[in-house]
């Protein structure tokens, strides 16, 4: 939300997730949720944490080649996290993510 030239430079700024995480991703909020949406959301279960940061560290993996997670990597775990069912799964995941974007997680080669 602090760069929004960044996000409309990358794929628009109303890009549906279900364009950058897959079908899935449109799920818990039932509706094709938007980069700035997804950023902004105020749920504060593990899914709306899941979002919040999990868009989050996609965008400074697509910005940041010093960040601990590649764009992939940042797909694979949300998905995994999302599709698990289980809240409990998507806050330890959003909580990885978290610490990634605050520059607390030290990339593995």
């Amino acid at each position: 939300m602090m760069h929004p030239g960044v996000i409309w430079g990358l794929f628009g700024f109303w890009c549906p997730l279900v364009r950058l995480f897959g079908p899935s991703a449109a799920v818990p909020f039932g509706h094709d949720l938007t980069v700035p949406e997804a950023l902004a959301n105020t749920r504060e279960d593990g899914m709306g944490a899941l979002y919040r940061e999990g868009t989050a560290s996609l965008l400074n993996s697509m910005v940041n080649n010093r960040f601990p997670f590649t764009t992939q990597e940042v797909k694979d775990a949300f998905g995994a996290a999302l599709n698990s069912g289980d809240d409990g799964a998507a806050a330890a995941q959003a909580r990885l993510f978290k610490k990634a974007n605050e520059g607390h997680v030290i990339r593995q080669n």
